[in-house]
């Protein structure tokens, strides 16, 4: 029994991993990607995609003014200025993109999807 224990607490012990003295990962990182940038005067703003999660994924599009840098573990050198989950039972037909406020606004139609297509949105400006 003790064995068994010990078998399970090794993946929980082990969740974080030491690259250097100054970064560590946890077990499972997101994949961000950069898919989409929209130029706006003189401010190019940039569309991420990220997937978080183990076995319960959440996908996620952020928002950034500036074009960010992903570190090893898909940690941005910047913060995003928005940032929302997506309804996966739902279609996305467009992403738009309010400079003033500086927030997508996602718009979906009741329709099942088949594969992933959020890789290929675009932003547009509202």
């Amino acid at each position: 029994m003790k064995i068994l224990f010990i078998i399970l607490c090794i993946p929980l012990l082990s969740s974080c991993f030491e690259i250097d003295e100054n970064t560590s990962c946890p077990i499972t990182v997101d994949s961000a990607k950069i898919i989409d940038s929209y130029l706006v005067k003189d401010k190019t703003y940039y569309l991420v995609y990220r997937v978080s999660g183990w076995n319960d994924k959440t996908e996620i599009l952020e928002l950034y003014d500036e074009k960010p840098v992903f570190d090893h573990c898909s940690k941005s050198n910047i913060e995003a200025v928005f940032g929302d989950s997506l309804e996966l039972s739902k279609k996305i037909t467009h992403v738009y993109l309010n400079s003033d406020l500086n927030i997508l606004e996602i718009e979906y139609v009741d329709e099942i999807v088949d594969g992933n297509s959020s890789l290929a949105l675009k932003l547009e400006l509202r």
